[in-house]
C-alpha cells in the first residue's frame, strides 16, 4: 500500500511539473518583464552601490519569476548608476571581467576571480528563479598584444550588457558600438553583433541605448540576421519634439517590425524616464512614462515570431484597444501655457529646422531639396484663447548628438510651438487646437531608401506613444513615398510626422 502511494505521490508531482512547464512554455507567446529602476548611489563607494543595486535587482528578478516570466531585462547603468568615475584609473572597482559565451561559464559556481560579485549573485539570481536575465554592467577585459613589451597587459572598459539563461550561465555579452559622451569606455576593433537563443523558441539581439539610431549593430540585427525579438537596456535623454523615450522606443520597434523590450533609468530631473514592451506592428503591450510610475516592474505576454502579422497583415494602430490613461484633456484658462514640467527635457535646435506656420483651417505645406521632399496637410481648429501655435516642420541636414557624433537627420511633419515664433517650437504644453486630419508624406529617392532608419513619430501631453494612426510606404518608379495619416480628432499634440536617420552623412569626432 505505501508503494502504490508513493506512486501516486510521484505522479502528482510529475503532473504537477508537466503542468508548470505548460504554463511556462506557450507555443504562442512568452512572457516579458522590463524594470524602470532608480538605482542607489553612495558616493565614491562602489562595493556599497553595486550591493544595494543588486539587492534591489534579485528581488525584482523573484517577483517576475513568481509570475511566470521568462526573461526580465534592466537598464543600462542601472546597476553602478551613471555617476562612474571620469578617471580610467578608478573604474576597477566599478568593473567586473565578463566571460565570453564561448566559455559556458555560470559564474555561481564558478571561482574566476576577475569576476565581481555582483555578477556572481545575479547569476544565482536567475538559476534560482529559473529565469533569463539581462543586465547592463561596467566591463573590465585585460589586452594583451604582441607589441606590449611588459606583456602586463592593458586593461579595457565597456559598457556591457550580459545576459544569464535559466541556469544562470552567461549566453550573451554584447559591448556598446555607439558610445555617448562615455569617455570612461573604449570600442571593440570590431562592432559587436550579438544574438542569443532561448528554450521557449526565440532568438534575441541585444543593444544599448543610443545605439538604436545608428544602422550598427541595431539594423544588422534586424535587416541581416532577421531577429524579430530585442532586448534594450537604456539611460535615454528625453528630446523635443522628436526624440522623447517611448516616442523613439515604439517608433523604431513599429518601423522594424520587431518585439522590443526597454529597460529605462529612471531619474526625472535630470531627464531619463521610460520603458515598455512594444511589438512592432502589432502595437504596445505595456509603457510607462510618468513621474512616479506604480508599478516599476512591466510584465506582458509577447508573440511568438511565427505568430506574429507579417508587414503585409498589418491593421493600423487605431485597432489596437484604447488606453484611456494615456489620453489627455485640457480645460485651458485664457492664455495660460500648461507645460511639462516633472521632467527636465532637451530640445532639438529647431531654428535649424525649415517652418511653415499653420494659420489656418485647412494647411497644405510643400518643402523640398533634391533629394528629400516633405508634404503636410493639416486640418485644424485653433483654440485662439491660447497663444499656442503649430508649424510645418522639415530638415534634410547634419545635426550633433553630444559632442562626438555629426549624424545625418531628415525629418517631415508638423511641431507645436508656445506662439507665433520658431524659437518658441519645441516645447510641450497642453493644447485644445483640435486636429480632424494630419497627413505627412516623405519621398525618398530609392537609392537611399535602403540605407536609412524612418520612422514614424508621434506625441501627445501624455508622452506616451498613441494610437489612431496609420502609416504606408509606397514605391513608385525612382521613389518610396513615406506616409502618416491621423485617423481620429484629437487635442494635446506636440509633434506628428516622419523621423529618419541618413547614415551616409554621418561623421564621428
Amino acid at each position: 500500500m505505501r508503494g502504490k502511494l508513493s506512486e501516486i505521490g510521484f505522479l502528482l508531482i510529475l503532473a504537477q511539473f508537466s503542468c508548470q512547464m505548460t504554463e511556462q512554455v506557450s507555443p504562442d507567446y512568452y512572457t516579458a518583464a522590463v524594470v524602470e529602476y532608480s538605482p542607489t548611489y553612495v558616493w565614491g563607494d562602489a562595493l556599497k552601490t553595486l550591493t544595494s543595486n543588486a539587492d534591489a535587482y534579485i528581488k525584482y528578478i523573484e517577483e517576475a519569476s513568481k509570475q511566470n516570466a521568462d526573461i526580465i531585462v534592466f537598464p543600462e547603468d542601472g546597476l553602478t548608476s551613471t555617476n562612474l568615475p571620469s578617471r580610467i584609473s578608478l573604474m576597477d572597482a566599478w568593473t567586473t571581467a565578463i566571460p565570453s559565451p564561448l566559455d559556458e561559464y555560470v559564474p555561481c559556481t564558478g571561482t574566476e576571480i576577475n569576476i565581481s560579485e555582483t555578477l556572481k549573485r545575479l547569476s544565482c539570481a536567475a538559476r534560482r528563479n529559473r529565469i533569463y536575465v539581462v543586465v547592463n554592467i561596467a566591463e573590465k577585459e585585460l589586452i594583451i598584444k604582441d607589441t606590449d613589451c611588459s606583456k602586463n597587459g592593458t586593461w579595457h572598459y565597456y559598457n556591457s550588457n550580459v545576459v544569464f539563461d535559466r541556469t544562470g550561465k552567461v549566453i550573451a555579452r554584447y559591448r556598446k558600438v555607439n558610445l555617448y559622451m562615455e569617455p570612461q569606455f573604449d570600442n571593440t576593433e570590431i562592432p559587436e553583433i550579438v544574438t542569443f537563443d532561448t528554450d521557449f523558441g526565440e532568438r534575441f539581439g541585444t543593444f544599448i541605448c543610443f545605439d538604436i539610431l545608428f544602422a550598427v549593430p541595431a539594423l544588422n540585427l534586424t535587416r541581416i540576421e532577421g531577429v524579430s525579438n530585442i532586448v534594450y537596456p537604456t539611460a535615454w535623454f528625453s528630446e523635443t519634439p522628436f526624440l522623447t523615450a517611448p516616442q523613439t522606443q515604439f517608433g523604431w520597434s513599429y518601423a522594424e517590425n520587431v518585439n522590443l523590450l526597454v529597460a529605462g533609468y529612471h531619474d526625472p530631473e535630470v531627464g531619463n524616464a521610460g520603458s515598455g514592451i512594444y511589438l512592432g506592428r502589432n502595437g504596445i503591450a505595456n509603457v510607462s512614462m510618468t513621474r512616479d510610475p506604480e508599478y516599476r516592474l512591466l510584465i506582458s505576454r509577447v508573440p511568438k515570431t511565427k505568430h506574429r502579422k507579417t508587414v503585409m497583415e498589418q491593421e493600423s494602430p487605431n485597432e489596437r484597444k484604447e488606453r484611456e490613461d494615456q489620453k489627455t484633456e485640457g480645460n485651458e484658462s485664457s492664455k495660460k501655457v500648461d507645460t511639462i514640467d516633472w521632467i527636465r527635457l532637451l530640445r532639438d535646435n529647431v531654428k535649424a529646422y525649415r517652418t511653415s506656420l499653420l494659420k489656418y483651417h485647412r494647411n497644405e505645406v510643400h518643402l523640398m531639396s533634391t533629394d528629400f521632399r516633405c508634404e503636410v496637410e493639416a486640418e485644424m481648429e485653433i483654440d485662439d484663447s491660447s497663444p499656442i501655435r503649430y508649424n510645418a516642420v522639415y530638415f534634410d541636414d547634419i545635426r550633433k548628438f553630444g559632442t562626438r557624433v555629426e549624424a545625418g537627420v531628415r525629418l517631415c511633419g508638423l511641431v507645436q510651438c508656445l506662439n507665433n515664433s520658431v524659437e518658441s517650437c519645441g516645447f510641450a504644453a497642453r493644447s485644445n487646437t483640435t486636429f480632424s486630419s494630419i497627413k505627412v508624406t516623405a519621398t525618398f529617392l530609392n537609392y537611399d531608401y535602403p540605407k536609412i532608419l524612418a520612422i514614424p513619430n508621434v506625441l501627445d501631453y501624455s508622452f506616451r506613444p498613441f494610437d489612431d494612426w496609420s502609416y504606408v510606404e509606397n514605391t513608385h518608379g525612382a521613389e518610396t513615398n513615406v506616409t502618416i495619416t491621423l485617423n481620429k480628432p484629437m487635442k494635446n499634440l506636440i509633434a506628428f510626422g516622419i523621423y529618419s536617420r541618413f547614415f551616409d552623412k554621418d561623421r564621428w569626432n
